[in-house]
């Protein structure tokens, strides 16, 4: 839970505004993982969460000593930094860039980096499902990348990464209320956007749940 490791946060973010590299390292290893997934999610490209993670990080060195612990958690802090890097780059980029990468020969390859021929090879599920569990996914990927940012945050953090509405909130420094609406909404918009996909589509729909 966030709250457990709070203390712990709070004790490395006071050394590492003070020039202690290992606390900075320890930091670092604690919540690059989930930097990255959040940014992941938001942009929908690896490259692009990559340079995100080290763009953040390097925004808390420099301005680590913003951060009042009256006002949350350090990991509250940190997100808030990486949610202003993701709004900015997502302001920078006017078009749409898809989730899928291009493979060297063509193909396009699913969230784990490989094309869905290999995906087939590597499974002992039939064909057909694996392609038709790949392509949902994508559709879902897509659609999440095409949400506003407030409901892409939200979708992100409790239906993607699983974190409680609590957890989210904390994160995202707004009430559970807040959060509960935004992905009440932000799931109506998804489902408009799935629909017309059909029968896979609606599969989907069951799937989601954040924890309360």
């Amino acid at each position: 839970m966030a709250d457990a490791a709070e203390p712990r946060d709070v004790e490395l973010l006071r050394r590492l505004v003070a020039g202690d590299e290992s606390a900075f390292l320890s930091f670092y290893k604690r919540h690059q993982g989930g930097i990255y997934r959040f940014a992941l999610h938001m942009t929908g490209r690896p490259e692009a969460a990559a340079d995100l993670v080290q763009e953040t990080f390097m925004t808390l060195i420099l301005e680590g000593r913003r951060y009042d612990e009256g006002r949350g958690a350090p990991a509250a802090f940190l997100y808030g930094i990486a949610r202003n890097h993701v709004r900015r780059l997502i302001e920078r980029e006017s078009r749409f860039v898809p989730f899928a990468e291009e493979t060297r020969d063509g193909n396009s390859a699913n969230g784990n980096g490989r094309a869905p021929e290999a995906e087939i090879r590597a499974s002992h599920e039939p064909a057909f499902d694996v392609l038709a569990r790949d392509e949902a996914v994508k559709e879902l990927r897509l659609a999440v990348l095409r949400l506003p940012h407030r409901y892409r945050e939200v979708i992100t953090l409790c239906d993607l990464e699983g974190r409680s509405y609590a957890e989210a909130a904390a994160l995202l420094e707004c009430p559970v209320g807040t959060v509960r609406s935004r992905l009440n909404r932000g799931r109506d918009m998804l489902a408009d956007k799935l629909r017309p996909a059909g029968k896979t589509s609606r599969s989907l729909a069951g799937k989601w749940g954040g924890r309360t």
